[in-house]
Parts: C-alpha cells; sequence; structure tokens
C-alpha cells in the first residue's frame, strides 16, 4: 500500500519536474544557455495563478492565462537581457541568469512571496478515487495526465511544423541552422518564451500541491537541472524519462530513508552519469 502511494506521488513529482525540464532543455539546446532564472518563472507562474484565482476567474482560465503572461515575460527577458550575450562565453549566461534571477525572487518578495499561500483544487478536480484500496487524489491524477499532454503536444509539433524544424535544426547543428537562413534571434525569443509558459504552467498546476511563494520554484530548479543532467543536455527524450526516475527516487527516498539520503542518493546518480554516461540515458545529449 505504501510503495502504491509514493508510486502515485513520484509520478506527480516527476511530471511537473517534467513540464518544468521540458523548457530547461528546449533553451539550452536551441541557445547553449543554462537558464538559473527558469526556477523563478515557475514561482511567478505559481503566484500568479493564486492571484488570478483570488480575482474569481476559474482554474481553467487561470492556466492558461498565467502561462501566456509568462511567455511573454520570457519572450521580453530574451529580448532584452539573454540577446546581448548570446555569443559570449557560457559563464556569462550562468552569471547573468543567476542575478536575473536574484532580481525576479526580490520583486516577487516585494508583491508578497514572503507568505506562502496556497492554490484551492476547483470543485471538479476535488475528491479521490479509490484503486486497489489505494485512495488517489483526483487533482494530482489530472496533474499527471496535463503533463504528458502537454509534452506529447509538444513533442508533435515539434516533429510536424516549421517552428519545430527549425528548432531541431538549430539543436542538432546551429551552424549549418544559420546557413540555411534560419533566423536564430526571433528563434531564441518564441523558444524562451514557450519555456517559460511551459514553466508556469507547472508552477499554476504544481500552486495546490507546492504552495506558492517567491522561491518556491528553488528546490524545483535543483531537481529540474539533475534531471537535465540525467537525460542529456538538449535531449527531450532524455529529458522524458529522467523527470520521473528523479520523481521516483526522491518520493521513495523519502518515504523509506528520509530527505537527505534520498537528495544524497540522486547526486550520486547524477555524478556516476557524469562521469561514465555523459551524454544521458539514450546518447543523445551534448558534451561541452
Amino acid at each position: 500500500m505504501l510503495a502504491l502511494s509514493l508510486a502515485m506521488n513520484g509520478v506527480v513529482l516527476g511530471s511537473v519536474l517534467l513540464l518544468f525540464s521540458l523548457g530547461l532543455t528546449l533553451i539550452y539546446g536551441v541557445g547553449r544557455i543554462v537558464n538559473f532564472a527558469h526556477g523563478a518563472l515557475f514561482s511567478i507562474g505559481a503566484m500568479a495563478g493564486v492571484w488570478l484565482a483570488s480575482l474569481g476567474l476559474p482554474f481553467w482560465l487561470v492556466l492558461v492565462l498565467a502561462p501566456l503572461g509568462v511567455g511573454l515575460i520570457g519572450v521580453a527577458i530574451d529580448w532584452a537581457v539573454l540577446a546581448r550575450i548570446r555569443d559570449r562565453p557560457m559563464v556569462d549566461s550562468l552569471l547573468l541568469t543567476f542575478g536575473l534571477a536574484l532580481l525576479i525572487t526580490g520583486i516577487l518578495y516585494e508583491l508578497g512571496g514572503r507568505t506562502v499561500q496556497i492554490m484551492q483544487v476547483p470543485h471538479t478536480l476535488d475528491g479521490v478515487i479509490s484503486i486497489g484500496g489505494i485512495s488517489l487524489p483526483v487533482y494530482r491524477i489530472f496533474v499527471s495526465a496535463l503533463a504528458v499532454a502537454l509534452t506529447v503536444a509538444l513533442i508533435l509539433f515539434l516533429r510536424n511544423s516549421l517552428w519545430g524544424l527549425r528548432v531541431r535544426a538549430a539543436n542538432d547543428d546551429p551552424e549549418m541552422g544559420a546557413c540555411l537562413g534560419i533566423d536564430r534571434e526571433r528563434l531564441m525569443h518564441s523558444v524562451v518564451g514557450v519555456s517559460a509558459a511551459l514553466a508556469a504552467a507547472a508552477g499554476v498546476a504544481g500552486a495546490p500541491i507546492f504552495t506558492a511563494h517567491a522561491v518556491v520554484g528553488d528546490k524545483i530548479l535543483i531537481l529540474a537541472f539533475m534531471t537535465v543532467i540525467l537525460g542529456g543536455l538538449g535531449s527531450l527524450r532524455g529529458a522524458v524519462v529522467a523527470a520521473y526516475v528523479v520523481g521516483m527516487i526522491i518520493v521513495f527516498g523519502e518515504g523509506y530513508f528520509g530527505g537527505q539520503l534520498a537528495l544524497m542518493l540522486l547526486f550520486a546518480m547524477v555524478m556516476a552519469m557524469l562521469i561514465n554516461w555523459p551524454r544521458g540515458f539514450f546518447g543523445e545529449g551534448r558534451v561541452e
């Protein structure tokens, strides 16, 4: 019984990590940027979701409006900040996005982010479902289904659209993509916007579970970086598998051994992966 309950929670955590990590993977794959500000975008999404819900807007509308708004913020960030260091060493993007994360966190603190808030689960998703003697919250099942649906939609769009063709070309061979006339600047604006929207969607969906405050995205960011490393830098397929592996390790580790030991186990796994399989689970990741 305990194992099944932990597995369900692991799937939920893995689903939130999946939505969040896909954005990190896209940004790195196309722009070679390790975005430390991605966790702050998760926090913006969670807090925006709570704020919009407090205005009386239905949950389904909040789930659309918050990611759209944060997506536009992502486009603005790329245009105003990231574009200025596009061709500079990676350490510059690390420092810049870290500083940007601190700036956004400070703004969120001033906007009420010191107070932990919880978004109410909509009535249509309230309650539990009993399966095999285990009571499963309907909302957590919904979060998992939402993550899978958005992931499938993104992958299909990447495979079957002109935008997706350009993203895949820039990811596989950016120099050749530039020679073929792909406008890297416009492409990066859209990629950062989509990534920010995914982070915000994860924040809104996770707000009833993980709460909403200025630094709620920090722990998620740490786990997401380990997810991206395990899956392989720039590998979407690897990120999908790694998200659920990390979710299961964290939840089962906390359930049986305690949170600190779970993190130690995950760190050991990441170090082993970096040493022996630096390209991730499927060998598709980049090695810089």
